[in-house]
């Protein structure tokens, strides 16, 4: 893959903070590429360039691509054995101490199936708690608060979740009501910071590969300041601590890519 040159980066980059209200600065010019690049041949432009003054008097290509940019992927447990580590440090958490109001953030949540997951991992290991699932696209959480997903998603799910959790529709499944209460859908773009303080689990999982260095530090010191002390870090499973960001971070449970606020004392 060539890199794009770094005027057409700049200007892509510019188009994208102006259109979108993203901070296209923050985006991997790999990522960039990979996603106009399918765009470029859809419509027979040969040059980004020449991609970027089509799509100023294309609406429809615009939201297209603007689209694109989302990463709307997204299942419900994915990497289970990330929900069992996780599962296993909450018990051992609350033996130590009362988990009164706790909070999770799941970001960018997409169309939930994260923030559902982690609602019904509360739920399986006894813990009541609120999960805020944050995402910057309002058609992604109104799916959300639909509570209805196809039914091919829980096909790999465990046979007792499927048949505790969700009710069989025709081609559909829909969340228990009760698990859908427990998660407060919030609109908002990750770029810009994480919305309020006071979480126990943040999961960033599978968006720093997307982001340039200096986004995902920015990002790390924003999970830094929004966590309790102790507070732990989820990324995603090709993802890792920076050497300039590990700083304030320890490793809990390195294959699974959790992390707790603070060093060991």
């Amino acid at each position: 893959m060539t890199p794009l040159p770094p005027e057409t980066l700049e200007r892509l980059q510019k188009w994208i903070t102006a259109h979108s209200g993203l901070r296209g600065e923050d985006y991997r010019s790999t990522f960039l590429d990979r996603r106009i690049s399918p765009r470029l041949r859809a419509t027979a432009c040969a040059t980004v360039e020449e991609y970027l003054d089509y799509i100023e008097k294309h609406g429809a290509e615009r939201r297209v691509f603007l689209d694109k940019l989302l990463v709307p992927t997204t299942e419900f447990f994915r990497n289970p054995e990330v929900f069992e580590q996780l599962g296993a440090l909450l018990r051992d958490w609350k033996a130590r101490e009362p988990l009164a109001g706790l909070r999770i953030l799941s970001a960018p949540c997409s169309t939930g199936e994260e923030a559902v997951s982690l609602a019904i991992l509360l739920r399986e290991i006894r813990l009541d708690g609120r999960i805020i699932a944050l995402d910057r696209s309002r058609k992604a959480l109104r799916k959300l608060q639909a509570a209805t997903f196809p039914a091919k998603t829980t096909e790999k799910l465990d046979r007792a979740l499927r048949e505790r959790y969700f009710k069989q529709e025709e081609n559909s499944v829909r969340v228990d009501p009760a698990i859908i209460k427990t998660i407060l859908p919030v609109c908002g773009d990750l770029t810009f910071g994480i919305p309020g303080t006071g979480y126990h689990v943040i999961a960033l999982r599978n968006i720093f590969i997307y982001l340039t260095e200096e986004a995902q530090n920015r990002l790390l010191g924003e999970a830094e300041r929004a966590l309790v002390p102790n507070g732990l870090l989820i990324l995603g499973r090709v993802e890792s601590l920076g050497r300039k960001s590990s700083h304030g971070w320890r490793t809990v449970v390195r294959d699974a890519r959790i992390y707790a606020r603070g060093r060991a004392e």
